[in-house]
């Protein structure tokens, strides 16, 4: 059996070289990176992402809260 904890770094860095390679082969990716704006596309992309985890941390509270609510009666 492989273990995660040493499979998980190796896929990380994979998806990593990846990715840069795609990015550097994108032409809009030079252009939003020479004009700074690059950044931006990023916070906004963070930002969803934390609000999209945030909201499903808030569903998940919820429904082990319901959850318990149900088994108790």
């Amino acid at each position: 059996m492989i273990n995660l904890m040493y499979l998980l770094p190796n896929l990380l860095n994979s998806l990593g070289v990846v990715l840069s390679t795609i990015l550097l082969q994108i032409p809009m990716a030079d252009t939003f990176r020479s004009e700074g704006k690059i950044y931006v596309v990023l916070a906004v992309v963070l930002i969803i992402l934390g609000g999209l985890f945030y909201y499903l941390l808030r569903i998940d509270r919820k429904l082990k809260k319901l959850e318990e609510d149900i088994n108790k009666k």
